[in-house]
């Protein structure tokens, strides 16, 4: 795309690097960690500062309060009969934990081998921090800029958003827009220009298993009483069957076939050397008949996240535990409701309960998954703008993640979404010593400028 104002853009950026890192840093070093009250004053001061940074730019920037942490609310309006884009962030953060494992100190910044390391870097301050840049370059250099930008900067990404929800229910006239800019995913490799197409959604559970009040001597009762472990742990290993498929009743009932020209267009290539070089997995799942990221992308999943009965501490006592626990989380395509699947394990279980024994099923919470049309305007528009800067070909993802909050500012807004982001799966996200390649941050400031700037030519 050739436009006057893109030369002057990209030397922008060259001009301010050093300006812009500056005040990278600044928004870094607030530990805005939303899940942990003791940083819920931070997460404030984080969000005001926001504000300031915006309203200083030349936006009309405002807090949406709420019971939970403040939405971060920024506009730059010129008229109805212009396209208006909402762009989606969020300013919290994972807790840092294990602290040790940090080679510097998680909100202190630093620059090493052209990566940015801090929590928050990547997920997502960084691509946040990209995008407020974008921004404030356009209406630098553009005074009269064609489009309608509505900036939705959360707090409570990493923390359920409670408060965030109340808002959008509460905000929905002002968060009508024609298009959504989600840009909370990973590309596929360094330089490697990609669209996210879609996301999984989330059915959690917590699993209590009781078959005694108290712990028990395991040398008294042992071949009397049934382990309340062992029941759980033989339940637990019944939810796949021998091809690797999930057990549980009618989970597949929803899973709709996609069409083969969406498959062609998908990279659905797994480099198992490289996956284990990187994350040091030794052992793969299976399902006959189905690759990994296949098996990643396009079908729902089971995990067990955590089990747990009995004595688990230092050294050793000899009990047949009362009581065992587990955490279990489904991931569902698309068209899967959480409600239907919570049937389902909710009858998975009772039907594998011992007689005498107690099961109990909380349903924790639910969200249902999103997929983009391969085919809408604005996913072809981002499309042409990733291989304009990028120099190649777009490739078409999934993420077998969660992001429940997309498909209510879908609802709420009436946009039609197109979903991506310039962060790697290498870049430590929730893990200590997280980290944000500059050379991505560039790329996405540019990558944004061609869409923007696109979108203020278009005709409405």
């Amino acid at each position: 795309m050739s436009h006057p104002i893109l030369s002057q853009y990209d030397l922008w950026f060259e001009e301010q690097q050093e300006a812009i890192q500056k005040d990278f840093f600044a928004f870094l070093r607030f530990a805005s960690i939303s899940t942990d009250p003791q940083h819920r004053s931070e997460c404030f001061r984080t969000a005001e500062w926001l504000r300031r940074y915006l309203s200083e730019m030349g936006m009309e920037a405002v807090l949406w309060e709420n019971p939970g942490l403040p939405v971060v609310f920024a506009e730059h309006h010129v008229g109805k009969d212009r396209p208006t884009v909402l762009i989606y962030h969020h300013y919290d953060v994972q807790p840092v934990d294990p602290l040790d494992l940090w080679q510097t100190p998680p909100f202190e910044p630093v620059v090493r081998d052209g990566k940015i390391y801090a929590r928050g870097a990547s997920d997502n301050k960084g691509q946040c921090f990209m995008t407020i840049t974008a921004l404030k370059s356009l209406l630098q250099l553009s005074k009269d800029l064609q489009v309608n930008i509505k900036l939705f900067i959360e707090g409570e990404e990493e923390s359920g958003g409670e408060g965030t929800h109340f808002t959008i229910r509460e905000k929905k006239k002002q968060l009508e827009a024609d298009y959504l800019f989600a840009i909370d995913f990973d590309l596929p490799g360094k330089g490697v220009p990609a669209l996210n197409m879609g996301f999984r959604g989330i059915a959690a559970f917590h699993v209590e298993c009781t078959n005694a009040k108290v712990d028990l001597h395991s040398g008294s009762h042992g071949g009397i009483a049934l382990n309340a472990n062992r029941i759980l742990a033989e339940m637990l290993a019944k939810l796949w069957d021998e091809d690797g498929k999930v057990a549980i009743p009618h989970f597949y009932d929803d899973v709709r076939q996609r069409k083969e020209e969406e498959l062609r267009s998908m990279d659905l290539s797994f480099d198992e050397d490289a996956y284990r070089k990187e994350f040091g997995v030794g052992a793969f799942c299976f399902q006959k008949g189905v690759g990994l990221r296949e098996a990643n992308w396009l079908l729902p999943t089971v995990e067990i996240n955590g089990m747990w009965g009995g004595y688990t501490g230092s050294g050793f006592k000899t009990v047949i535990p009362a009581k065992s626990f587990a955490k279990i989380s489904c991931r569902l395509v698309p068209d899967q409701s959480p409600q239907k699947i919570e049937k389902g394990v909710r009858e998975f279980f009772s039907s594998h309960t011992p007689y005498g024994a107690d099961v109990k099923v909380d349903f924790h919470h639910g969200a249902e998954g999103y997929a983009v049309s391969f085919a809408s305007p604005i996913a072809q528009l981002m499309k042409r703008s990733f291989e304009e800067v990028f120099k190649q070909d777009c490739r078409y993802t999934l993420c077998g993640g969660s992001v429940p909050i997309v498909k209510d500012l879908v609802s709420a807004s009436g946009a039609e979404a197109v979903l991506f982001g310039f962060a790697l799966a290498t870049d430590n996200i929730h893990a200590p010593n997280e980290h944000f390649e500059w050379e991505h941050f560039h790329l996405g400031y540019k990558t944004l400028g061609r869409a923007l700037l696109s979108l203020a030519d278009m005709r409405t």
